[in-house]
């Protein structure tokens, strides 16, 4: 009987810090953040002068933000999003989960589970203290603009972090 009671208390406990990193993990893009992650966003491109698409997705990959700066490529419209979406459900930037598709890699084939997945770098998981947040995805711009940008994106997450 004291087993029972003693796994019964220690299910609960478990289910209640579960519960717990999934109410902080949303509370962290919340539309305030996504908004300040949106301006620097813009701020980086303008200082590169450079038009992008920006996207932010949850931890599970579902839209939170998108904006369209400027002219910036029309393919990028779609492409954003699902660099995004990609960046959230493998938790992995898209540049990195390209390398392991291609040519034989450990996840060769992976991209035809998912329609909604894409290779394109330009996609960046969003970690805090270690948990997936939710990813960002920017395009318009070569691949190591793209990159410099989402660099810059998840840099400012975490100095919002550290405050």
């Amino acid at each position: 009987m004291r087993r029972i009671c003693l796994l019964s208390l220690l299910l609960i406990i478990y289910i209640n810090v579960m519960a717990q990193n999934v109410r902080q993990s949303s509370a962290v893009l919340t539309d305030e953040t996504c908004e300040i992650l949106r301006n620097a966003a813009k701020e980086k491109s303008r200082k590169m002068n450079l038009d992008i698409s920006f996207a932010i997705a949850d931890a599970d990959g579902l839209p939170r933000l998108f904006q369209r700066f400027g002219d910036a490529l029309v393919l990028s419209a779609t492409l954003v999003p699902a660099k995004a979406y990609t960046a959230a459900i493998t938790q992995t930037p898209t540049e990195e989960l390209m390398k392991a598709v291609a040519n034989n890699g450990d996840l060769m084939g992976i991209n035809t589970c998912d329609s909604k997945l894409t290779l394109v770098p330009g996609g960046y998981p969003l970690f805090i203290n270690g948990q997936i947040v939710g990813a960002i995805g920017v395009g318009g711009g070569t691949k190591e603009q793209d990159c410099e940008i989402a660099e810059y994106i998840v840099a400012k997450l975490n100095e919002l972090a550290s405050e």
